[in-house]
């Protein structure tokens, strides 16, 4: 096996088969992917040729010696035609030091990563995440195809990774970033200020979606001071040409207040989708999203997704009694999936439909509201 995978790492480098413009490899990551990185390691893989690699976990000690030799082919400038990678293996089995080394490696000036368009870093503890983002940028390369990074599925990036990543994106070296996905929980006040100061940075204006996840429900020390570091900085003007924002774990009135008013600082009016998921909103919090969730505010919202987040019947008919009263935003599509409805929202929503208070309505999903019985729906 060894040598069949050396043999097509060498095929893809030496241009045998000239007219091949994609690779796809799944692979799990185990003792034949160095093999197939001494296979590429013989020549190059250049555009036109794109190579996207997806490197999947199985059951042995470490995956530190093989991410350590395909760190050492990206590093030599041997694979510039890399287009996407993900890694996602549970239970971790990288070490802190080999996830720095790789992300030195992919930032390295020498790397020439200039296809670069997706990392995914799925399933990975916090350790590893920091450790990751820290190795990513100390490397004084550029990444300027990169659209899109994910970090999630699995811990925070903590208050190391929050840094590394704001001198990233603060230093010009991902201007092309579209797409970003992290974990903030715990990060605490002097991680959310660098993530506020990239989110703040001039070079974050092609961001299009932004998932915030674990915002303050775990291990945050003073949640009320990180969420009103990040509202200040949703208002900063940089963003704008976001159209699709996700905010997870967002607990306390007091913190969703803070947070709408970053929300509707008029700064997000291209926002087109909002959704929040497992937050605590109750009645209070549906009353502070009916007054931000208005068409002066957010002129383009066509999505709105609360899911999971306690807003019961209280916060449901807050919203509603606020659509009847304000102009709402153009809406196409509402989901209050999973929010301990029970049939006292029904009257006041057909009311609301009734009186075609959201014209362009297509769906209002209630799924997963088990109070709901089936004769109302």
């Amino acid at each position: 096996a060894g040598e069949g995978c050396k043999a097509l790492g060498e095929v893809l480098s030496t241009g045998k088969l000239p007219s091949l413009r994609t690779v796809r490899m799944d692979w799990l990551c185990s003792q034949s992917f160095p093999s197939l990185c001494e296979g590429l390691s013989r020549g190059r893989v250049d555009p036109p040729l794109l190579l996207d690699i997806n490197l999947e976990g199985e059951n042995f000690h470490s995956a530190d010696a093989p991410v350590t030799r395909f760190a050492e082919v990206i590093r030599a400038g041997k694979l510039s035609g890399l287009r996407s990678f993900k890694y996602q293996w549970y239970p971790p089995m990288l070490s802190r030091e080999g996830w720095r080394m790789f992300g030195e490696a992919l930032s390295h000036a020498d790397a020439l990563l200039d296809s670069l368009e997706e990392l995914r870093i799925l399933f990975q503890t916090e350790g590893a995440n920091a450790a990751f983002f820290e190795g990513l940028s100390r490397g004084t390369g550029r990444l300027p195809a990169l659209h899109t990074l994910h970090s999630t599925h699995g811990s925070s990036i903590r208050t190391e990774g929050a840094q590394s990543l704001s001198a990233l994106v603060s230093g010009g070296r991902v201007p092309s970033l579209k797409d970003l996905k992290v974990k903030l929980g715990g990060i605490g006040q002097e991680g959310m200020q660098a993530f506020a100061a990239a989110l703040g940075s001039p070079h974050v204006s092609a961001l299009r979606r932004l998932d915030v996840l674990n915002l303050t429900r775990f291990h945050s020390a003073n949640p009320a001071a990180e969420v009103g570091i990040l509202s200040g900085a949703l208002s900063s003007g940089h963003l704008r040409r976001l159209e699709d924002f996700l905010v997870g774990g967002l607990g306390r009135i007091e913190n969703v207040r803070t947070f709408c008013v970053g929300l509707g600082s008029g700064k997000l009016s291209p926002l087109r989708a909002l959704h929040f998921w497992d937050c605590r909103f109750g009645g209070e919090g549906g009353r502070a999203l009916s007054e931000l969730l208005v068409a002066e505010k957010l002129p383009s919202l066509r999505t709105l997704v609360v899911e999971g987040s306690a807003l019961r019947d209280e916060g449901v008919t807050a919203l509603i009694e606020g659509w009847l009263s304000r102009n709402p935003p153009p809406l196409q599509h509402v989901d209050v999936g999973y929010n301990q409805l029970t049939d006292r929202v029904v009257n006041p929503l057909l009311k609301l439909l009734a009186l075609q208070r959201l014209p362009a309505l297509e769906i209002f999903d209630l799924l997963g509201n088990f109070g709901i019985h089936d004769r109302s729906k």
